[in-house]
């Protein structure tokens, strides 16, 4: 499942916010995302996509929860978020 972000900001927010809606929980009750990757980091490097006038683009995927979180980021970033079983292909 993807989601479109309107704030650009927090992008790990959204992810731990997101997959807390997926598993009927509060996010506070979720594991640190700082144990599959740098939240922070992940923050600075989805807004440095937008800075200087110019745009970068990237991909970023990693393990959270026992979902694999891909992160698209440029002008639009962009979650999915899938499920071991969402990914045969």
């Amino acid at each position: 499942m993807e989601r479109d972000l309107g704030d650009k900001s927090n992008i790990s927010l959204h992810i731990v916010n997101y997959i807390a809606e997926r598993e009927h929980t509060d996010p506070l009750e979720l594991p640190p995302l700082y144990d599959a990757v740098n939240p922070d980091a992940l923050d600075d490097l989805v807004a440095s996509g937008r800075q200087n006038g110019t745009t970068q683009s990237g991909r970023i995927e990693f393990q959270y929860n026992g979902y694999t979180v891909i992160v698209k980021f440029g002008t639009d970033p962009e979650i999915t978020v899938k499920e071991k079983s969402e990914l045969v292909e």
